[in-house]
């Protein structure tokens, strides 16, 4: 499923953007507030998609590449689609941040799971610190939840802020 927005268009994620999204994760600035460290070779990226387009065609996610003017700049998704749930998970090239932009596409994502994915609520956790994330998440109408340490994918503990986006009526 195609979304378009304002000024962006999200498609369905390709094994032909893993290097796009090298760039991404391979940037440690980017993945500072990740629930993994940089990602240091391609073939890992790579890897990941085929996973990534595995469990989409599984029903378990749905994976979009968010473009601007043609040009890919980040990646958004909605994971752990069960029971009428998922989780968000968003992100974009560093040039890209500050623009609105992840907004416009977290708002494009959200309405597609609530209206052609029947969903009735939307989880997403970020690093308390990640500031940026969270102004997303609110200008969405998602609402903190919980904030408490929870263990990363590398092991470490981090201090993260659970948010929650319902639709309306539940």
């Amino acid at each position: 499923m195609i979304l378009e927005t304002k000024r962006l268009t999200l498609r369905p994620q390709m094994e032909a953007d893993a290097p796009t999204l090298f760039a991404i994760l391979g940037d440690e600035e980017a993945m500072r507030f990740w629930n993994r460290p940089p990602v240091t070779r391609l073939a890992v990226v790579e890897e990941l998609v085929r996973e990534q387009q595995a469990a989409a065609r599984d029903g378990l996610c749905r994976y979009w590449t968010v473009t601007r003017d043609g040009e890919a700049i980040g990646s958004v998704d909605l994971s752990l689609i069960q029971a009428a749930s998922a989780e968000l998970g968003f992100l974009l090239r560093r040039d890209c941040w500050g623009l609105g932009l992840a907004t416009e596409a977290v708002g494009a994502v959200g309405a597609y799971g609530f209206n052609a994915l029947h969903l009735t609520q939307i989880a997403a956790v970020i690093q308390t610190a990640n500031r940026a994330a969270a102004r997303v998440l609110e200008k969405n109408t998602f609402r903190l939840v919980e904030s408490r340490p929870a263990q990363l994918a590398n092991g470490q503990y981090r201090d993260c802020a659970f948010y929650l986006r319902e639709q309306a009526g539940f």
